[in-house]
């Protein structure tokens, strides 16, 4: 097996020098990183295990859990005799949980451990992120679709991340939910279910009142919550409403639904869009296509996102639009699979 690469999180305390130290003369590991704030990491050359103390004021179980999540292995460190740090290290799926008096030799032989049982990574859950031009485009109703569809067969998060009109609640009827502020409290507070508007069966709902009443601190909040709801779920749909520059969750999704509308108007909104797209190539939900008309707005859809198309949804009226939807969203899950 090659040698583990392993990144320690700076700290003040004695055991991260001691343990970098210890790495230098030992030629089964070796230390490629130190890092000081998240960033770092997502900077850093690939590495197999991040040593961390539980000292560090940015990580919590959520951030451990994303970080086994993207396939990094998590060694955490605590001070001797602080419990509620090595609870929040073990509550966070550390693959071990070690305090700061072992031996740093000690640390590096529990690294190497757990790197010969990470040769199989396996992603917790998938995250679908739906976004679209300006106007009505469809982008809840594809959202909410997709996320019933996908219930039927495995536990699905449906989370509103709308920030100019939240409307996932409204359309499914639901009592307006906790503020996504109070929904991470409650995650931090280890939580095992957060405060969520659960629905039925398979399908829970995430639907308080929307990112911008996160503040300034939207975005931390925002990626604290998709931590935990990814790693929670086999599968976790976001409704992000209109594409803008920067969102969020983009970056971190698996997939992305484009959802436009088969009319000129909304595919001159979405051409811009896609010009000035950032993050991986999505996949494009034409919506309310005319029937009969099929092929002719796949090419107008072509010629204006040079794009194909990945699935058409027929215009409907309302009361046939259940099945409609139906029909689009079963093909959009067949290329999802």
């Amino acid at each position: 097996m090659n040698r583990p690469r392993i990144a320690t999180v700076l700290s003040a305390r004695e055991w991260e020098p001691r343990l970098v130290d210890a790495a230098r003369r030992d030629p089964t590991v070796r230390v490629v990183r130190r890092v000081y704030e998240p960033g770092d990491l997502e900077r850093a050359a690939p590495v197999d295990i991040v040593v961390v103390g539980a000292e560090t004021s940015w990580i919590t179980s959520s951030r451990i859990k994303s970080l086994r999540r993207s396939g990094t292995r998590v060694i955490g460190v605590y001070p001797s005799g602080d419990e509620p740090g090595r609870a929040l290290l073990e509550r966070g799926g550390a693959d071990a949980a070690l305090p700061d008096s072992t031996p740093p030799e000690d640390v590096l032989q529990a690294a190497t451990a757990v790197a010969a049982e990470s040769l199989a990574r396996v992603r917790a859950g998938r995250l679908i992120s739906v976004t679209g031009p300006r106007g009505a485009p469809g982008r809840t109703e594809i959202a909410i679709a997709l996320a019933e569809a996908l219930a039927t067969t495995q536990r699905t998060a449906l989370i509103d991340l709308d920030v100019d009109a939240p409307g996932v609640g409204f359309r499914l009827g639901l009592r307006p939910g906790p503020d996504l502020c109070d929904i991470v409290d409650s995650i931090r507070t280890g939580d095992q279910e957060p405060l969520t508007a659960r629905r039925s069966g398979n399908l829970t709902v995430i639907a308080g009142p929307g990112p911008a009443r996160a503040g300034s601190n939207g975005t931390a909040i925002i990626a604290e919550l998709l931590d935990t709801v990814v790693t929670s779920f086999s599968a976790s749909i976001a409704d992000v409403g209109p594409w803008r520059p920067g969102i969020p969750c983009l970056a971190i999704s698996d997939t992305i639904v484009l959802v436009c509308e088969a009319h000129p108007k909304s595919l001159i909104r979405a051409a811009q869009t896609v010009h000035d797209w950032e993050g991986p190539v999505p996949l494009v939900a034409l919506n309310r296509v005319e029937p009969g008309n099929e092929q002719a707005s796949t090419r107008l859809a072509r010629r204006a996102l040079g794009l194909e198309p990945t699935i058409l949804i027929p215009e409907a009226a309302e009361e046939t639009l259940p099945d409609a939807l139906a029909a689009g969203i079963a093909g959009l899950i067949n290329t999802l699979s």
